[in-house]
């Protein structure tokens, strides 16, 4: 499914699938078709299976520079077939659902636990219970630090690096209190990076 018209960058449109280039809304074949938006996995592969054509919306993040899913296009009937099938068996995956919770947050705290060990095992010298604060913050989920990437997650040197710094940073330097000097981030970052390296020298011993 493609138009061949090119789709200015920002502009929204629809395709396939987020892996397929897509098509603009004045040529695309969804015309009566009900926008389904995300949230909802159950409802999204069950509409999908019952209509005729589906069609992924997407749209320009212009913060993190990116197209995005905004849901999809269905036709009417499969949303309701969907919804009657999703009503019928929604106790049973209530039930899947809290229990796929708790082990996620058993793996995320095991994850934490092993990512503190990793900081201990790098910089041996750093005082006492600290790796499992730096641990803690890194890797606070839906926090966009460190922690959750997929190479800390690998325990990559340069990643535990980085979480360490990070900390020293606010923890043991008077970095925090430099703002508001007239100074921006880039320039206060590079006056304490001498501290910042001190600290890391005695840590890794």
């Amino acid at each position: 499914m493609n138009c061949g018209k090119s789709i200015r960058k920002g502009k929204s449109f629809v395709a396939e699938s987020e892996n397929h280039k897509g098509t603009c809304f004045s040529c695309s074949p969804f015309i009566g078709y009900v926008m389904l938006p995300p949230g909802n996995a159950a409802m999204t592969r069950r509409s999908k299976k019952h209509s005729t054509l589906c069609g992924v919306v997407l749209a320009w993040n212009q913060r993190r520079k990116r197209y995005e899913r905004q849901g999809q296009l269905v036709e009417e009937i499969a949303i309701e077939k969907a919804r009657l099938e999703c009503e019928k068996d929604q106790a049973i995956r209530d039930d899947k659902n809290k229990k796929a919770a708790v082990i996620r947050e058993i793996k995320d705290q095991e994850y934490k636990v092993a990512f503190a060990k990793a900081i201990r095992q790098r910089y041996p010298n750093c005082p006492a219970k600290r790796e499992e604060d730096i641990a803690k913050h890194a890797c606070e989920k839906y926090s966009g630090r460190v922690g959750r990437t997929a190479d800390a997650k690998q325990f990559d040197a340069k990643m535990i690096d980085l979480a360490v710094e990070a900390h020293i940073r606010h923890a043991e330097t008077d970095y925090d209190n430099r703002f508001g000097q007239g100074k921006g981030k880039k320039e206060i970052r590079s006056e304490v990076r001498y501290d910042i390296n001190h600290v890391l020298r005695q840590w890794k011993g």
